[in-house]
This record gives C-alpha cells, sequence and structure tokens, in this order.
C-alpha cells in the first residue's frame, strides 16, 4: 500500500462509520413516530408515490442533485459523497430490519411514549454527530449537506452555514408533507436546530476525532 492510500484509509472507514451513524439516527427518528429529518421526510414521500423503495429514489434523487452542486463546488466529489449518496439510504433499511427483527417496530412502538421520546431524542443527537463527522472527514459530501456550505461561500458568509441549512431543511419538510409524509414534532425539530447542533460536533467532539486522524496521517 503506497503512503497516499495509507493515509487516505482511516478517513474512507471514519466516513463510513459516519453515515452508519447517520442511518442508525435516521432509523431511530423513523421509529419513534414523531416524523424524520426533513430530506428523508421529503424522500420518503416522494418514493411512496412512485414504483420504487425509499433506499433506490434516494439514490437516484442524489445523483440528479449532484450534477448543479459540482458545478458550483467541486469538492462535493469524492467518496464520502459517493458513500453518503449511494449508501446511506439502505443503511436506514438496513437499521429497520435489525430494530424490526428483535421486535421494535414503527407500529409497535405507536402506543408507547416512554419508548418514542427517547428514540427521538437519541435519534436526532445520532443523526446530527453523523452529518458532523462524515462532512469533517473532508472526502466530499453528499450534495444536499453541501447546499447549505455553499450558500455560505457564496454569500462570503453574509448567511451562515447554519441558517441556510435551517432554511433547506424546511422546503424539504414542506415537500414532505405534501406528499403525505408524517410531518410532526421530529420533523421541526430537526429542522430548525440540526445546523446548531451540527456546528456544535463539528467544534467539539469530531474537532477531536480529525486531531487524532490528522496525527496518524503525520506519523504515517
Amino acid at each position: 500500500m503506497d503512503e497516499k492510500r495509507k493515509k487516505l484509509l482511516p478517513r474512507v472507514l471514519w466516513v463510513t462509520v459516519a453515515n452508519l451513524i447517520l442511518g442508525l439516527g435516521i432509523a431511530m427518528l423513523r421509529l419513534s413516530g414523531f416524523g424524520t429529518d426533513p430530506f428523508t421526510c421529503m424522500n420518503l414521500g416522494v418514493s411512496s408515490h412512485l414504483p420504487v423503495s425509499f433506499a433506490v429514489y434516494q439514490m437516484i434523487f442524489n445523483v440528479l442533485l449532484f450534477i448543479p452542486v459540482f458545478i458550483l463546488d467541486r469538492k462535493s466529489f469524492g467518496i464520502g459523497a459517493l458513500i453518503n449518496m449511494l449508501l446511506l439510504g439502505y443503511f436506514v433499511e438496513f437499521f429497520m430490519f435489525l430494530f424490526a427483527a428483535v421486535g421494535i417496530t414503527i407500529e409497535g412502538m405507536a402506543g408507547n411514549m416512554a419508548m418514542r421520546i427517547p428514540a427521538l431524542v437519541v435519534g436526532i443527537l445520532v443523526l446530527c454527530f453523523g452529518v458532523a463527522l462524515y462532512m469533517a472527514c473532508d472526502l466530499g459530501a453528499a450534495p444536499y449537506d453541501r447546499l447549505s456550505v455553499i450558500v455560505e461561500n457564496y454569500s462570503h458568509g453574509k448567511i451562515k452555514y447554519k441558517w441556510a441549512r435551517v432554511g433547506q431543511d424546511v422546503i424539504s419538510a414542506v415537500v414532505g408533507l405534501m406528499t403525505g409524509s408524517v410531518v410532526s414534532i421530529g420533523t421541526v425539530i430537526v429542522a430548525l436546530f440540526t445546523g446548531p447542533i451540527v456546528s456544535f460536533f463539528r467544534d467539539t467532539a469530531v474537532a477531536r476525532i480529525m486531531r487524532g486522524i490528522r496525527s496518524s496521517e503525520a506519523a504515517a
């Protein structure tokens, strides 16, 4: 293994872990019954009217959205973007399958607030941590997540990432509502607070992880 690949491997592993974490967070939000993150909400709603699964539709939509985002921001392209674009939907379905295998389903949790509320809170935190981690790996990011970064960059910082993210999440939630997806308190919380929570994780826990990765790269 040459030096370049040796330095890249830890980031590839971390970005894969980040997307698995994302998948877990989204699955927990689905189980809570309080609504998912706005992007998933939109894709669940639209895909319910099409002859394809949620995972397949999300992959196709990501590829289409990637074209204009790539034109505006070449950093969007990378193995991190590909993993998120092509596999995240399947990671979500994988965790839904695992939960169902141990008897935890959306229907089964419907009347159990003692399980739904913790699933909502933990799901939001897990989701935001996953977003912060895979973006920090700097191996490209899915087009939906790069949109807010593009707005911040092209506005020369006048529109901060966290507020750009709030705006695009609100739009996605509206589309989800119009297409019959579940839009509830969970969707609203994620739409309003994903940006600030991601920023918090990016500056704290994820920053420490990235320092460790950079140290291992320097020692390689």
